[in-house]
């Protein structure tokens, strides 16, 4: 409508439809009120909206709304399903997931761990995932930094400090699967610590389960070999110092976020590298920092999870599962790496196998 025609009155040859006057001032409002104007003498004054300009913004007022109604409405269903699967089970899918994104990580520090020092490679990793965390956490940010377990948290990290040291520094320097088979000796540490600290009932079958998944290991590495070089005897420590780490979370889980967990941590990574990286400072290359950028974005995404993991199932449901580990670190070793398994090393995935698909029927059945 020209400001020449008057109110409800067609212009000629435009193919604008007439509609009442009290229709015009009714859509001016709400369009000046959409638009954030606040004075009803601007929406007095304010140039009428054509009938295909109402329609088509009102259209998509619309869809947005629908979207958004439909995507809040999806996002309730999930959390509803999800949270109606046994505790267990879904610590067992968490975990799982944790390990996929953590065998991503260990390949790429395995990759730069001997053209830059270890320390610089974990603090810039920390780094990147404590920036990773803050965007999601800022709105409680505050809070979880108050605490009544400072104790317990600085201990928490001073484990993580030590098993993830130790556990980079025998990846850099054994081959992937020997290296996670080492790992798994946490599993009987594990699944003892869960009984002697937690009070958690361990029944018969997850003992046999456990006891199964570790001859597998046995057997990867491979008997009467010579495997107590130094840098097993570290991937043995980090084990043990893992174990820690899991045991601690399951004392804090119930009083403490995943926020102040990963927060406390983070403070206490940063300060233990910050000094050694500082000294032995090197300017990563291009390709360097894409590693690095990735190590951090998905060790970020592998703690959260584990985290939830040990937060929402047993931790004596869970451990086994961490023989998963096995099969995606040597598949990664033969496609990245070229390290290509043995016999030895296929009989014992077999054996894992199996006894991590028994783990998984049984954490179903359990609430």
């Amino acid at each position: 409508m020209s400001p020449e025609g008057g109110p409800g009155e067609p212009q000629a040859g435009t193919g604008s439809v007439a509609v009442p006057d009290s229709f015009h001032r009714v859509s001016q409002l709400d369009f000046v009120a959409e638009a954030g104007t606040e004075s009803l003498a601007e929406a007095a004054t304010a140039p009428v909206p054509t009938v295909s300009a109402i329609g088509a913004a009102g259209l998509a007022v619309a869809t947005r709304r629908r979207f958004g109604t439909g995507l809040a409405a999806a996002g309730r269903r999930g959390r509803s399903r999800w949270h109606a699967v046994p505790d267990n089970l879904r610590g067992s899918a968490l975990m799982v997931g944790s390990i996929v994104f953590f065998c991503v990580m260990m390949a790429g520090i395995k990759d730069i761990g001997t053209g830059l020092p270890l320390v610089e490679i974990l603090l810039i990793r920390q780094v990147f995932s404590t920036l990773v965390i803050l965007p999601f956490f800022r709105h409680d940010l505050a809070s979880a930094f108050r605490t009544n377990n400072a104790r317990m948290l600085l201990l928490r990290g001073l484990f993580t400090l030590g098993s993830q040291y130790t556990y980079f520094l025998a990846v850099i320097y054994l081959p992937l699967a020997e290296m996670t088979a080492l790992g798994f000796s946490q599993v009987i540490f594990m699944t003892i610590g869960a009984v002697l600290i937690l009070k958690e009932r361990v029944g018969r079958r997850r003992w046999i389960a456990t006891a199964i998944g570790f001859v597998g290991v046995a057997i990867m590495l491979k008997p009467g070999a010579e495997v107590l070089n130094p840098y097993a005897l570290l991937a043995i420590v980090s084990a043990v110092l893992l174990c820690g780490v899991t045991l601690s979370i399951r004392l804090l889980a119930a009083t403490e976020t995943t926020t102040t967990l990963l927060l406390y941590q983070s403070i206490v990574l940063c300060s233990a590298y910050l000094g050694p990286t500082i000294w032995w400072w090197e300017w990563p290359s291009a390709q360097e920092w894409t590693m690095l950028v990735v190590v951090g974005v998905f060790g970020t995404i592998c703690q959260y999870l584990f985290t939830m993991a040990f937060r929402v199932g047993e931790a004596s449901a869970i451990a086994p599962l961490e023989f998963t580990r096995l099969i995606m670190a040597g598949l990664i070793g033969f496609l990245y790496f070229g390290e290509i398994p043995d016999a030895w090393t296929l009989i014992g995935a077999t054996i894992v196998v199996g006894s991590t698909i028994d783990t998984v029927r049984r954490n179903a059945g359990r609430g």
